[in-house]
């Protein structure tokens, strides 16, 4: 098939494919995911190999970043799909006597993830695993920058079982995602910076197509002078510059109390100046993320702020440490996603949380103290879908918990039970159990109803006239109810004759 008509065709051909995967139990398509897992473990050489070829991690950073929480998140759903995705009764309500109330769950249909380049094996097999175990069928449009994963993951699907066209993976940059989008999937799941979300977003609005969003972030790490320093430093060095800083969740503020701030400031730029290329971080920088970061480095210079981190001859190196950068600095408002860390004083909670929150991005943000009744104080007031408490970059790696961001950082979760839950659709169930022939507020309408309701409406949610007199009108409502449903059995409303189900009605 031509490689045009096959991107316009994926969302297509992947729909009749949900029909025979959605009838198979939770549990059969757990043993898939697993089937999965086994399979990326087997081929952990050449995807490894793919990811480094793709981004320029180095060994480790690929193997933790990368294909480690992907597979512990897989795992994880593994022991707990099962019962997340399993119907649940709800509570009754007075106002439907014997209804029982459930909620099952059903997949939307055929999901697009559209994944980024800088964790492109985890940002597409994750959402892409996960949507499978829901029951959709998906397409995955990872990174034009990536296409040795991309090969990888068709092969490693295949090698799963999970072939075409359940499992498509269409490769091509913003005009094919753009494309794949107008096709109009069930659900688009999009990873990357704000202004192709927001391109995604439009052209999946003017469909109305639900979507998940994880943007860009401007996390904030917050150090208080209590905090235990040489930890908190060292925190902050792989916080800030693990893959040259371009993961969403980097740190990209520091934000250190002001008695200990210059010393702190110091001990991250020493450490900085001792990463190693080609053993901590990538050999190269892309070009675009270099040039992006020196221009940051140059603005802030020009507004008075300090470089910690000089080359020879007082140059920027990367990565580099700022102090006194001016905090309407683009360095300090904007995502760099590159290796460029600047550094504010705070005095006190409440500037260190105004300036944590003068952002417009809220993906992340790590609190660091010895005091923990301080470091839950102080992340409850945080602007972000995640905190870490005396660690950094943890959070988007635990199985258990939900990950996503506020306000410009996208909406909607993954990971633990909540991303699961994102890729399938609640549907609500009214069962009727009793036997009543006919309900109390079916027709015919007319006083002694309106009266019942009034009461009810009253005695229910109103201000109580005491125990007995409320026990009292409780017991002339259930009369006055008994009254009129006796009265229902016997009408017939607007003409409407009982059916004797065991006589042939007239065809004429």
């Amino acid at each position: 098939m031509d490689s045009a008509l096959k991107t316009a065709n994926a969302v297509d051909r992947a729909r009749p494919a949900t029909a025979d995967w959605v009838r198979l139990p939770p549990g059969a398509r757990v043993e898939q995911l697993r089937g999965l897992r086994l399979a990326a473990v087997d081929r952990l050489e050449p995807l490894l190999a793919a990811v480094q070829a793709d981004t320029g991690k180095v060994r480790a950073e690929a193997l933790m970043t990368d294909i480690l929480p992907a597979l512990e998140q897989m795992l994880c759903y593994e022991r707990t799909a099962e019962q997340v995705l399993a119907p649940r009764r709800r509570p009754g309500s007075l106002l439907f006597p014997g209804a029982g109330a459930s909620v099952q769950y059903r997949p939307f249909g055929v999901v697009l993830v559209i994944a980024p380049w800088n964790n492109p094996l985890q940002l597409s097999l994750l959402p892409a695993a996960t949507a499978l175990l829901a029951g959709n069928a998906v397409v995955v449009k990872p990174s034009e920058r990536t296409p040795t994963v991309a090969a990888e993951l068709r092969a490693l699907f295949t090698a799963a079982g999970l072939a075409e066209p359940l499992v498509q993976v269409i490769e091509g940059g913003p005009d094919v995602a753009a494309g794949l989008v107008r096709a109009r999937p069930d659900l688009v799941f999009f990873t990357g910076g704000a202004a192709g979300g927001r391109a995604v977003l439009r052209l999946a609005a003017e469909q109305c197509i639900p979507t998940i969003m994880e943007l860009g972030g401007k996390d904030p790490m917050l150090v208080f002078a209590d905090a235990d320093l040489e930890r908190a430093a060292a925190g902050a060095v792989y916080g800030a510059f693990a893959h040259d800083g371009q993961h969403c969740i980097s740190v990209e503020r520091l934000l250190v109390e002001r008695p200990v701030c210059a010393e702190f400031a110091r001990a991250v730029a020493a450490g900085a100046a001792g990463l190693s290329r080609g053993r901590d971080i990538a050999a190269e920088l892309r070009p675009e993320a270099e040039v992006r970061a020196l221009g940051r480095i140059a603005e802030a210079l020009a507004g008075g702020a300090r470089l910690l981190t000089p080359a020879p001859g007082g140059r920027p190196q990367l990565p580099a440490v700022l102090v006194d950068v001016p905090l309407d600095s683009a360095l300090m408002r904007e995502e760099t996603f590159g290796p460029v860390l600047p550094v504010a004083a705070f005095d006190g909670e409440d500037e260190a949380v105004r300036l944590a929150n003068s952002c417009s991005l809220g993906l992340g943000a790590s609190v660091w103290t010895s005091d923990q009744v301080r470091a839950r104080r102080v992340a409850d007031r945080l602007e972000c879908g995640a905190v870490c408490i005396n660690n950094v970059l943890v959070n988007a790696g635990h199985p258990a918990l939900p990950f996503g961001g506020v306000k410009g950082s996208g909406f909607g979760r993954y990971h633990g039970p909540e991303g699961l839950l994102a890729f399938v659709q609640p549907q609500a169930v009214c069962e009727q159990t009793g036997r009543a022939g006919r309900e109390l507020n079916w027709f015919p309408y007319g006083p002694d109803l309106e009266g019942i309701t009034t009461d009810l409406i009253r005695l229910r949610y109103g201000r109580s006239p005491g125990l007995l007199a409320r026990l009292s009108d409780w017991l002339s409502l259930g009369r006055r109810r008994s009254a009129r449903m006796r009265e229902l059995a016997r009408a017939r409303a607007f003409g409407v004759p009982p059916v004797n189900s065991g006589q042939d009605g007239d065809s004429q």
